[in-house]
């Protein structure tokens, strides 16, 4: 009886010890993810530009290392409502990186001009790719609710996507997809539409880690119809037609290739 205990209780010993050094074993191999990038999103300001300086500087107390803005900054995209825009912008004193919605293309068009003419004039070029720790950056223009992305211009994108990163990131004005609203890139126009499916489709192909768009004045997230690529739309810096009032979000990157989007109110 006394061997029988003696033995019990060494191998009782033996699996506790082997249970702690298993622990500890998974305790070293799981090191804590630490933050690598924080950048703002920002969208549909249109023309409130009081909350625009407010949504900046809380990105700026929240140390975001840039802002990528997703468009509609104007109602109706005049040379002074874009040069405003553009002097909060450079008076936030962060770097920032915008495209244009279909709201600064009304007054170049209705002026006889191409629909870009104004927002290039003020602003440059609606298309950016930038990498940053690793993460590749894509920002599309598909701000003209008219023509889109021509298809030749999708082949391109798919090509940028290529040799991605660890992380891709894909930024536009309008969402290609959204599995409860209507209100997406093509809505209005069957040959927008055919594009917006070309272009979602080249997204899950290329398996792209996260797309980001604004226009619907609304925050939520959702998967793409793949189930491949998390989808996020940004709600709204102004206050009109928000239901959610106004906001921006905040992406955090971290070293095990996690991210997240929060979603802050402007207060």
């Amino acid at each position: 009886m006394l061997f029988v205990l003696v033995v019990l209780s060494v191998f009782l010993g033996y699996s506790f010890a082997k249970d702690k050094l298993s622990e500890k074993d998974s305790t070293a191999d799981s090191e804590p993810k630490t933050e690598i990038l924080r950048f703002v999103l920002v969208a549909d300001s249109e023309d409130e530009n009081e909350l625009l300086a407010k949504a900046l500087s809380e990105a700026r107390s929240r140390t975001a290392s840039f802002v990528i803005g997703l468009g509609d900054w104007t109602t109706i995209g005049t040379l002074d409502q874009l040069k405003a825009v553009n002097k909060v912008f450079d008076e936030s004193g962060l770097e920032y990186y915008l495209t244009a919605g279909d709201h600064d293309l009304w007054g170049s068009r209705n002026s006889g001009d191409l629909a870009l003419a104004n927002y290039r004039q003020i602003f440059g070029d609606p298309n950016r790719e930038f990498s940053r720790n690793g993460i590749h950056f894509l920002i599309l223009d598909n701000s003209d609710i008219y023509s889109g992305i021509k298809d030749a211009e999708i082949s391109n994108i798919k090509n940028q996507i290529s040799n991605k990163g660890k992380l891709t990131f894909v930024f536009a004005h309008k969402t290609p997809f959204h599995p409860q609203s209507a209100h997406v890139m093509g809505e209005d126009n069957a040959q927008v539409a055919s594009q917006a499916k070309k272009l979602m489709s080249v997204l899950e192909e290329k398996k792209v880690d996260g797309f980001f768009s604004g226009d619907l004045h609304f925050f939520a997230q959702f998967n793409s119809p793949g189930n491949v690529v998390k989808m996020t739309t940004i709600g709204a810096v102004s206050s009109e037609r928000n239901f959610q009032g106004p906001r921006f979000a905040i992406v955090k990157v971290f070293s095990d290739n996690s991210w997240e989007v929060e979603d802050v109110e402007i207060r």
